[in-house]
């Protein structure tokens, strides 16, 4: 992902949420420690705390969270925030930072996704982008503009992910263009998501950044949507076989929904919730929260080699809903352990 961000000439701002590790974080920025985005405050935190600096919380600020938002922007050279609102425009104005520091802004649009974000083409959008830019310079400085195009999950083939890709690009520069039209400086413009930075455009050069996540990780959803090939997926949770039940056709796993998550068990893809590498006849049928159950495709399975006591590796099928499922990852290299990661949990 950094080679294909140098071929475009845009910087790789990599969102942390999937791995939520020093040590993913470290490789996704090449060591520099600096430009990463995160989802909860104690992603800001525990990253601060290993040296991060120039750090991106992608959410629009709530009130209550401001406190500890405050303290990070004191705290680190360049701690960024999301604005999609006069509101919260104004809860940063009511709540300056001190010693001369100002609230580092990035505006949130919508450009389809559908989730935060004022739309780029409402008449508040340009009014909003002025005020945090020339309403009190003092306080408060428009450092870009921030879209996610998450809708790209929901395409069909890579095509449709660069419509997508390409579609967001063009309303974010056109508001770009607005803004500058009108006066109004705004240094930076970035898109992001996994399938739509995995197969760019190349309209996205004209961006100063990009922010996948998922990317380091990937996993069956990604393959599905064709960002990366299957011995590209990264992640496998390791399971058991704990009962035979000849009746039924069925291995029981001892791997439940609490550790895959039930994403997937109603999208594309006959694999479900999880593929089981190497076994492609293999279907995992059912999750309860400690128990997986598996059936041949065809209905016949050969128990024999399957004994009890058989290690499956399953490939899950969204990766962020899976790590957050667990305290470590077993770093391997061929199979022999040799880092152990340990995620930040909570909020």
């Amino acid at each position: 992902m950094r080679e294909r961000c140098r071929e475009l000439g845009l910087r790789l701002r990599p969102h942390v949420k999937t791995h939520k590790t020093l040590e993913g974080a470290a490789l996704a920025t090449g060591g520099s420690r600096r430009g990463i985005v995160v989802s909860t405050l104690a992603e800001a935190r525990f990253f601060a705390a290993g040296g991060w600096d120039d750090i991106l919380y992608a959410f629009p600020v709530p009130r209550w969270r401001l406190a500890e938002c405050s303290e990070l922007a004191q705290r680190l050279q360049e701690f960024q925030v999301l604005l999609d609102s006069p509101q919260g425009l104004e809860m940063l104005l009511q709540n300056p930072l001190p010693n001369g520091k100002r609230w580092l802004v990035w505006l949130k649009l919508d450009c389809g996704n559908g989730r935060a974000g004022i739309r780029p083409k409402d008449p508040e959008a340009l009014g909003l982008a002025r005020a945090i830019a020339q309403g009190s310079p003092e306080l408060v400085t428009l450092v870009g503009l921030y879209a996610h195009c998450g809708n790209t999950y929901g395409c069909r083939d890579i095509g449709d992910i660069q419509a997508i890709a390409r579609a967001t690009t063009v309303a974010v520069l056109e508001f770009v263009t607005a803004l500058r039209q009108a006066g109004i400086s705004c240094p930076q413009a970035t898109i992001g998501s996994t399938p739509s930075c995995s197969h760019p455009v190349p309209e996205m050069s004209q961006l100063t950044e990009v922010h996948p996540g998922n990317y380091l990780f990937y996993d069956l959803q990604q393959t599905q949507l064709g960002s990366c090939k299957p011995e590209e997926v990264a992640i496998r949770v390791l399971s058991r076989v704990v009962g035979h039940y000849q009746h039924r056709r069925q291995l029981l796993l001892d791997c439940g929904w609490t550790a895959l998550s039930l994403h997937g068990s109603d999208q594309r893809g006959p694999e479900g919730c999880a593929a089981i590498e190497g076994h492609p006849r293999l279907r995992l049928v059912g999750l309860t929260q400690e128990h997986g159950l598996v059936e041949d495709v065809d209905g016949e399975l050969d128990f024999e080699k399957f004994p009890l006591g058989t290690v499956l590796a399953l490939i899950p099928f969204h990766a962020c809903a899976t790590a957050a499922m667990h305290p470590v990852y077993f770093v391997h290299d061929a199979g022999k352990v040799v880092e152990l990661w340990r995620p930040v949990r909570g909020w």
